[in-house]
């Protein structure tokens, strides 16, 4: 272990943070790291004094991915291709020193960052070090308010480090698993979301024992039926929780557990149509979609011996009502056109000062509205009447030099092909717009001024009706990446699934998606084919299918569907504002039903739900409905 110099002074910081009245039990250390920061810069701070400040700012600054091993710290700000300082830019000297301060740290969540960092960057034989930074990081309160802040992710952190400390350090597993399980059998419907991601902190990352499992399951089904009256949204993650503890043993237990999951969606459809008979059709559709979804996962013979085919078919018909009803009650809003410096500010201005970190996530994702397939048809062909742009034959090529689309010239007016190509240069010139004057400088405010974690994505996914089942973490991993800017590695991984919705969608509404060869073999269906179904536009809309076809499948446009299932996509593709675009139009997918479903189900018993549209800074949210 590093000594401990008598000449650093704890009241340095410790001074320092009390001025600042931070001064709570357990915080996340970024929040501290601006007081030092200023500390550090007073002109009358200096030598070692001032050393010990800016590297205790430096190191407090980055925010914990605890989920991540080999990337643990991340910077709190990117932008520009810039970035904050991280741990990683510490030099030997700076660790050193960290390492002496350690141990006269009296914070919880100041030590525990601390001795982390001096433990990963410096002597990794410094057991004593571990065991600060272990110890440290699981005196994080099991409160509601600390651990959908700052508590899971320290809780998941001590669990890493535990798990490489060796006998000692499975002590430590064992005691902070049975503290976790102790929290998730006391478990009470009033506690909200919390008993939910104890349990699934604990099934994460700490140890159960298998016969002790079913102990936890229990519980969780216990917890869920008494808030399936008062909180079915509660409810129903509850019993996805006690499914994920089940693990594919007890087909009975989990059956039951499915169709109840299916019931909660019908629940709330019901509550939203009796508090409000006209509005309420407006959401009580995307929970009807959701029901016959989770009904449709369940075991054909199960289905038939509690009669729940019928009920899908009661359910499909009180859906397609309902959707005639919701038409009937939308109306078009259109601005007038705004160059691109005022597209900019309002775009900014629209996801910037809100409170609530959801609140900005749904501004940001309806920045703008799927393009109206008719006027876009429209404008394309007027554009056309007065050009002899058709007359002449077009080609274009890669960026690799082979030819991937070509169109003869055409002397006819109204030519098909030459409306359709015009209307895929409009989509293609709208997309590269909107991502230059409205997404990526609404991006960098939603970024600057809230965190989204990949547990919050992936929580959106699981309460969106787009989402299929047992797909929300691909889908939640690629709209995080989108968030960190990472758009090529987002769109590989959302544009697959994003095809995968589609067929879904269709089987959802009956519609035949095989294609049989004359030796009887059944193939699926690609995504160029199945966006050529009329079905296809009747479920998504003629806008939303004219945007992925000309984004995804058309040779002529950015074809990025294509490109992504042929490893063609190269770097300048996968960062271009194509692949911007269409990672943002992912995110309004998913988002749009839960967004619509917010407007009338935010109540203020809700507000402490571990929810996007009412967490904390930093929480690992369940959207709300």
């Amino acid at each position: 272990m590093a000594p401990v110099s008598d000449d650093i002074e704890p009241s340095w910081w410790e001074d320092v943070l009390t001025a600042a009245s931070q001064n709570e039990p357990y915080e996340p250390p970024e929040l501290l790291s601006v007081y030092l920061e200023r500390a550090a810069a007073d002109s009358a701070v200096t030598g070692l004094q001032k050393q010990v400040l800016q590297v205790l700012a430096m190191v407090s600054s980055a925010m914990l991915n605890a989920d991540d091993w080999l990337e643990p710290f991340t910077p709190a700000m990117q932008v520009g291709g810039k970035r904050t300082a991280v741990p990683a830019d510490l030099n030997a000297d700076q660790v050193a020193l960290l390492a002496r301060i350690a141990p006269l740290v009296e914070r919880d969540d100041l030590r525990a960052r601390v001795a982390d960092v001096a433990w990963v960057y410096g002597d990794r034989s410094d057991v004593a070090m571990l065991d600060r930074a272990i110890d440290a990081y699981r005196a994080a309160p099991l409160t509601e308010e600390v651990w959908f802040s700052v508590g899971r992710d320290a809780w998941v952190r001590a669990f890493a480090l535990a798990m490489r400390r060796g006998a000692d350090g499975h002590a430590r597993v064992r005691e902070m698993s049975d503290a976790l399980k102790a929290q998730v059998l006391a478990g009470q419907a009033r506690d909200n979301f919390k008993t939910v991601r104890f349990a699934e902190t604990l099934r994460q990352h700490g140890r159960v024992e298998k016969d002790a499992r079913a102990e936890v399951y229990e519980a969780l089904f216990a917890v869920a039926a008494q808030a399936l009256s008062v909180n079915p949204r509660l409810s129903r993650h509850l019993e996805r929780e006690a499914l994920a503890w089940l693990g594919g043993s007890h087909a009975t237990v989990a059956n039951a557990a499915t169709e109840r999951v299916a019931r909660t969606y019908i629940a709330e459809a019901d509550a939203r149509i009796q508090a409000d008979p006209k509005g309420g059709v407006l959401v009580e559709g995307h929970f009807l979609e959701k029901a016959i979804a989770v009904l449709r996962t369940l075991p054909r013979s199960y289905r038939l011996k509690n009669g729940l085919d019928e009920l899908i078919d009661d359910l499909r018909a009180r859906l397609r009502e309902s959707r005639e009803l919701s038409m009937e009650q939308m109306m078009r809003i259109e601005s007038d056109p705004v160059d691109l410096t005022e597209a900019v500010s309002y775009s900014r201005s629209q996801v910037s000062g809100h409170a609530d970190k959801f609140d900005a996530l749904a501004a940001f994702a309806m920045l703008a509205s799927p393009l109206d397939e008719s006027s876009t048809r429209e404008n394309a062909a007027k554009l056309l009447e007065g050009s002899i742009s058709h007359i002449f034959g077009s080609s274009t090529f890669s960026s690799d030099f082979r030819k991937i689309a070509a169109r003869p010239g055409s002397t006819g007016q109204g030519d098909e092909n030459a409306v359709w190509a015009e209307m895929v240069r409009r989509v293609f010139f709208h997309s590269q717009l909107l991502g230059t004057g409205m997404i990526q400088p609404a991006q960098e405010v939603l970024t600057t001024e809230h965190r989204f974690s990949r547990q919050y994505m992936v929580s959106l996914c699981v309460e969106s009706p787009t989402v299929p089942e047992g797909h929300e973490t691909l889908w939640g991993d690629g709209l995080a990446l989108g968030l960190s800017g990472n758009y090529g590695a987002a769109v590989s991984v959302l544009v697959p699934q994003l095809e995968q919705v589609v067929r879904l969608m269709l089987r959802r509404h009956n519609v035949y998606t095989l294609s049989v060869d004359e030796h009887g073999v059944e193939s699926e269906k690609s995504l160029n084919a199945l966006l050529e179904m009329t079905e296809t536009e009747e479920i998504f809309g003629p806008g939303i299918v004219l945007e992925m076809k000309a984004m995804l499948v058309v040779q002529g446009g950015p074809n990025l569907r294509n490109d992504i299932a042929h490893g063609l996509l190269d770097d300048r593709s996968a960062w271009s504002y194509s692949a911007l675009y269409m990672w943002w139009f992912c995110l309004r997918l998913v988002a749009w039903p839960v967004i619509e479903m917010m407007k009338s189900a935010r109540t203020p018993a809700e507000k402490s739900d571990e929810e996007p549209a009412v967490t904390n800074e930093g929480a690992d949210a369940e959207p709300a409905a």
